[in-house]
C-alpha cells in the first residue's frame, strides 16, 4: 500500500483523530469514547497494526468550546492530516464545522451524538441512536409507565445547547402524536451547579398540569446535577427517560437514590458485562490503556467500536490501491461487523446512521450497564422521521 501522507498515511503509521471534551463541562461522558477508542488502537497495534503500520490515534480536547475547538479541527486535518475522525463531540461544535468537513472529504466515524444536520452529508457515519429514534423510545418507555402516551404529562430538561433544543422537540412531537401532553423545556447552562429556578418550574408543572414524567437531555454530570435538584426540592416521585449521555454508570452511583431508582438513560451499545464477542477483549484493552473498569461504561463501548469499525474500513479502502479519506468513505459505504456490542451496522445507502437503542440502567451486581429490553423491543417505534423544525 502506497503512503499518503497529505491523508495521514505514512510508512508507519496511520494517523486518526478524535475531537472532543476531555476535562470540560461533559468530560464525563465525552472522555469515555476517546478512551474506548484508545483502547481499541492499543490492542490493535499490539498485534502488529494494519497494512504493515501503526495507528496513531491523536484525541484532542475542546473542552467543549467552539472556538477551540476549530483550532483543534485545524490542528488535525491540517498540520496532522489525520485520515478520519473517530469523533466529533459537542452538537454546537459539529454544526460549526458541518462544511469543512465536507468540503475536506473527511469521514467522521461514529460521533457521541447524532442530530439532523449530521444526516444531511456525506462524511458522518453514525452508530448512536439519532435524536429522533430516541425521542421514539421515550415515548415508548414512558407510555409503558402511565398505562399509554394518551395519560403522559411531560416536562423536558435539556442543556442549552442546539442537541438540547433538537431533542426536546423531538420528545415533543412523538409525545403529542400519539396523544399525549408535553407541557414545557426547562434548559440548564452548560457547567451549571444548580438548578433551583428549574426545580421551581418543574414543581408548578406538577401542581398545577399533573406533570408526570421527566425528560432529560444532557451529560453525565449535568444530569446528576438536575436529579440532585430534584431531591433537594422533594420531586422524589417523578420517573427520567434521559438521553445516551444520562446512561453513565454515575448516575446510579453517585446521584441520590431517591430519584436513580426511577431513572433511565438511552444508549445504542453493550458494555462488557453483557453476552456479546467483543466482552473479554474490551476489558483486556481497557486495562492495557490503563482505563481498568471503564469497560463497564456504555460510552467506552462506543469508542471501542469506532475504532473496531475504522480498522474495518481502513483494510476495505485499502483494497481500492489507495488509502486516502475518499477511499475510506466509500468503503465505509456497507455493512459492519459489530462483535455483538450493537445492532448490525448497515451504512449501503444515506443517510449514514444505525436506528438501534434500548432504555439503559445500572446493574448493581457487575457495575455494568444492561437494557431493561433487547434492542429489537424498542425498533418497532422508531419512525424514521428526521429534520424538524425548531423555532
Amino acid at each position: 500500500m502506497p503512503d499518503n501522507p497529505d491523508n495521514g498515511v505514512t510508512s508507519s503509521s496511520i494517523k486518526v483523530g478524535w475531537m472532543g471534551d476531555l476535562t470540560g463541562p461533559t468530560a464525563s461522558s465525552q472522555s469515555f469514547n476517546s478512551h474506548g477508542s484508545e483502547a481499541y488502537f492499543e490492542c490493535a497495534n499490539e498485534r502488529g497494526g494494519v497494512l504493515g503500520r501503526m495507528f496513531e490515534y491523536l484525541p484532542e480536547d475542546d473542552q467543549f468550546g467552539a472556538e477551540a475547538a476549530a483550532i483543534n479541527f485545524t490542528k488535525l486535518t491540517e498540520d496532522d492530516k489525520v485520515l478520519a475522525l473517530v469523533g466529533l463531540g459537542g452538537s454546537h461544535i459539529s454544526t460549526q464545522l458541518q462544511p469543512d468537513v465536507e468540503t475536506l472529504n473527511l469521514p467522521v466515524i461514529g460521533p457521541p451524538q447524532t442530530i439532523d444536520i449530521q444526516l444531511e452529508g456525506d462524511q458522518y457515519f453514525n452508530n448512536l441512536a439519532h435524536y429522533g429514534d430516541q425521542a421514539d423510545l421515550a415515548a415508548g418507555h414512558i407510555a409503558a409507565s402511565v398505562g399509554g402516551i394518551e395519560n403522559a404529562v411531560v416536562m423536558g430538561i435539556s442543556l442549552e445547547v442546539p442537541s438540547g433544543t433538537e431533542f426536546a422537540a423531538y420528545v415533543e412531537q412523538s409525545v403529542t402524536n400519539g396523544g399525549g401532553t408535553y407541557l414545557d423545556t426547562l434548559y440548564v447552562a452548560p457547567g451549571a451547579t444548580e438548578v433551583t429556578a428549574q426545580m421551581v418550574a418543574l414543581q408548578r408543572g406538577i401542581d398545577e398540569e399533573g406533570v408526570n414524567y421527566v425528560t432529560l437531555h444532557g451529560s453525565p454530570a449535568a444530569g446528576l446535577v438536575v436529579m440532585q435538584g430534584m431531591a433537594d426540592a422533594g420531586i422524589t416521585d417523578l420517573p427520567i427517560i434521559g438521553i445516551h449521555g444520562i446512561a453513565a454508570n454515575s448516575i446510579w452511583t453517585e446521584g441520590p437514590e431517591s430519584v436513580s431508582d426511577q431513572t433511565f438513560g438511552m444508549h445504542s451499545f453493550l458494555t462488557a458485562n453483557n453476552d456479546i464477542e467483543a466482552a473479554a477483549e474490551m476489558e483486556r484493552c481497557a486495562s492495557l490503556a490503563g482505563y481498568d473498569g471503564e469497560h463497564l461504561t456504555l460510552n467506552f463501548a462506543h469508542g471501542f467500536l469506532n475504532g473496531y469499525v475504522f480498522e474495518q474500513a481502513v483494510l476495505r479502502a485499502a483494497e481500492t490501491g489507495e488509502l486516502s479519506r475518499e477511499s475510506l468513505t466509500e468503503a465505509l459505504k456497507g455493512t459492519y461487523d459489530t462483535m455483538g456490542i450493537t445492532c448490525p451496522i448497515d451504512w449501503t445507502s444515506a443517510p449514514y446512521h444505525s436506528p438501534c437503542g434500548a432504555a439503559f440502567s445500572l446493574d448493581a451486581g457487575t457495575g455494568g450497564m444492561v437494557a431493561a429490553n433487547p434492542f429489537d423491543f424498542y425498533g418497532a417505534g422508531f419512525d424514521g422521521e428526521y429534520g424538524i423544525e425548531i423555532g
